[in-house]
């Protein structure tokens, strides 16, 4: 699958047509890893030597090449966002697992799409550029990953239902700008934050309607 969305590009606040598509290979985690991860070392040593470790990417580890043997899982979809020939984001979805099931007490326990990893690249990420003085050169790629795994959600009639663990440096963006609910703490997860969708929240994000 591969689809055109619509990002914008910070510099001319213009929008442009974007790439999003299912077909990850190995090639795309080497390149996520060749690319990416130097800034965001970079980025994270700059703003520790600034007393500044709160605003230092919790997924600077991230290494997407140990995914590769789950390619080929089918309870697992990957998606990416390419434009102006880089990668732009990716994200990983499951549909069978332990964490495919709502916790939101008006939908507990029915079938849901477990957005398991999202990443976007480093010189699109708000909190990262800002403060090193800079700007997000594309926007917004996270909610284009996030409306794919809407839509996968509503493929596998889970009705656009999605959950997720977010890091701290995440919720606001989750709550904010995904409108997504947050559900509480899960300590069987580092105690991160579960947030997840009902099925009339999930048609407001990919509509544009804000409750």
């Amino acid at each position: 699958m591969k689809t055109r969305v619509d990002i914008i590009d910070n510099r001319t606040g213009e929008p442009v047509a974007a790439e999003l598509f299912d077909e990850v290979t190995v090639e795309h985690f080497i390149e996520a890893q060749q690319e990416w991860r130097p800034i965001v070392l970079k980025a994270a040593r700059q703003l520790a030597s600034r007393g500044s470790r709160d605003l230092v990417p919790q997924h600077f580890h991230w290494d997407w090449t140990v995914k590769a043997p789950e390619l080929g899982v089918l309870a697992n979809t990957f998606y990416g966002i390419r434009y102006d020939k880089k990668l732009q984001g990716l994200m990983k979805l499951e549909t069978v697992g332990e964490f495919c099931r709502c916790r939101l007490p008006e939908q507990a326990d029915r079938s849901l799409v477990y957005v398991d990893y999202v990443e976007v690249a480093p010189w699109n990420l708000k909190t990262l550029m800002v403060a090193l003085g800079e700007k997000p050169l594309y926007s917004p790629i996270g909610s284009r990953l996030i409306e794919a795994a809407v839509l996968k959600s509503k493929e596998e009639d889970c009705k656009g239902r999605i959950g997720l663990h977010s890091l701290p440096i995440t919720e606001q963006f989750y709550r904010q700008a995904c409108r997504m609910t947050p559900v509480g703490r899960d300590s069987a997860k580092q105690n991160l934050l579960w947030l997840e969708y009902t099925p009339e929240q999930a048609e407001n994000f990919l509509t544009g309607v804000r409750p």
